[in-house]
């Protein structure tokens, strides 16, 4: 009599457990079902342009979206993905006023973005490098005005100054430069703003330093400040020509006005 009441309640025990795994296995299943139902519905609202509760504006945009990105063969699950994505922040920046267009630009821009990726921001050069770069081009540009002014007038190299000169000055105009060009970008770029006036004070400060290691360095006598014929002005000139062009190449050095 024990055995078969124990045997019963085996049974009625084990028949619960296998009906409430498979109540679970069933509810699981439908919950699938509905996510997949409702990213298909969205597809199909858009393509029958209703209204995903959004403004009709808005609601055109995602179709004319939708229909870009098939021209452009995108897969079917990227585009779902993408409509789903929108279509969600849409409905709540709606209420604020924001439409499609304010909100990702015109339709085959978004589309682009949406294939490519989002832009990455540019990187910005490294001071060293927009320091090497001018203090380069002040060099070139000193080497053909000193080949210039001893062609025509060679009592100049006397108030000119010699080779030393040349590197300190080009140096130093590198990184005026370089620190000038960074101020100004910082303040075109709104990172931080800073009063044109400054700006000029700065300018009037750069030009004082640069004045002054000039009128130093102009004294110094020797071999190592000695001037240069004109021909050689003009080779150094070449050669710092093209050893610049290949550091752009190396270091994609794109910052620099000239």
């Amino acid at each position: 009599m024990w055995s078969k009441m124990a045997t019963l309640l085996n049974s009625g025990l084990m028949y619960r457990l296998i009906k409430r795994m498979a109540i679970t296995v069933t509810e699981n299943s439908n919950e699938n079902s509905q996510t997949t139902v409702e990213t298909t519905d969205v597809v199909e609202k858009v393509e029958n342009k209703s209204a995903l509760g959004l403004t009709k504006r808005n609601a055109e945009y995602l179709f004319k979206l939708k229909k870009t990105l098939e021209e452009k063969k995108v897969t079917d699950q990227k585009i779902e993905e993408a409509l789903q994505s929108l279509t969600e922040e849409l409905v709540q920046k709606q209420h604020q006023g924001i439409t499609a267009t304010k909100l990702y630009g015109p339709v085959n821009e978004k589309a682009d973005e949406i294939i490519k990726g989002p832009k990455k921001e540019p990187v910005a050069t490294p001071f060293w490098k927009i320091a090497l770069d001018n203090g380069l081009m002040m060099f070139m540009m000193f080497c053909i005005m000193y080949a210039i002014l001893q062609q025509f007038s060679p009592k100049s190299s006397q108030i000119n100054g010699g080779f030393l000169t040349l590197i300190v000055t080009s140096v130093i105009a590198g990184i005026a430069m370089a620190y000038f060009y960074r101020v100004a970008g910082d303040r075109r770029t709104n990172k931080k703003k800073i009063p044109f006036w400054k700006t000029m004070l700065l300018t009037l400060v750069l030009v004082i330093v640069w004045v002054s290691a000039y009128t130093i360095v102009v004294n110094v006598p020797g071999v190592i400040n000695q001037s240069l014929e004109p021909i050689v002005y003009v080779i150094l000139a070449a050669l710092v020509f093209g050893l610049r062009y290949f550091l752009k190449k190396k270091y994609d050095i794109k910052s620099t006005p000239f």
